[in-house]
């Protein structure tokens, strides 16, 4: 058992069973407003941290929305031959409020189809809200469904009897809103085997 190779191999089967189905506002927070133009992405997913705007690797399109795999502790019992990881999911969403897109702005051009053509400009029903944190809250539904119709992520036992947990990120116990920033975590413990190399000095015992 290599920790980093499980670590990886978790962030992979988040990727592909969970992340797909999921779609996500992608961030500006220079414009976040009516003149946002909407844009949408899957989740990425990343292990241990979350990458800035400026470290993240070239075919993801934002640090957020994201699956980010934390290893909180592991403990190994050697009599039984298992170890457990307790991991974490950090959760997070971006979304400032309601935009209801553009809108199709028509003006005479002698030299277009019809004598017409068409600029967009930004839609006025954009309302800025709160409800951004439905969606991080969707996100999380998604998560907890995926995990809960398996029984081994990643080739490591879900450990059940251990329960789910999951909340709201906080600050000395209390609510916060990061807005338009909304996160969520969610925790449960995996089990694997322990395959250990046998001392050379026994090897000849066997």
């Amino acid at each position: 058992m290599a920790i980093t190779s499980d670590l990886d191999n978790i962030v992979k089967w988040f990727e592909t069973e969970v992340c797909p189905g999921i779609v996500l506002k992608v961030p500006n927070d220079t414009i976040n407003d009516g003149g946002y133009e909407v844009v949408t992405s899957t989740p990425a997913a990343f292990a241990m941290y979350v990458p800035t705007q400026d470290r993240k690797p070239p075919d993801v399109a934002a640090p957020i929305p994201s699956l980010c795999v934390q290893l909180l502790k592991g403990k190994h019992s050697p009599a039984q031959h298992t170890g457990q990881m307790t991991i974490q999911l950090a959760l997070a969403a971006w979304n400032p409020g309601e935009h209801g897109g553009e809108k199709a702005i028509p003006e005479e051009d002698p030299q277009a189809i019809g004598g017409v053509k068409y600029h967009r400009e930004p839609s006025e029903t954009f309302k800025r809200s709160l409800e951004g944190w439905r969606d991080v809250w969707n996100f999380t539904d998604k998560v907890l469904q995926a995990i809960e119709n398996t029984e081994y992520i990643a080739g490591l036992r879900l450990v059940k009897e251990n329960n789910i947990e999951y909340g709201p990120f906080t600050e000395d116990g209390a609510l916060v809103s990061y807005y338009p920033y909304w996160f969520c975590w969610v925790q449960f413990t995996l089990e694997h085997g322990l395959a250990r190399k046998i001392p050379a000095e026994y090897e000849k015992y066997l």
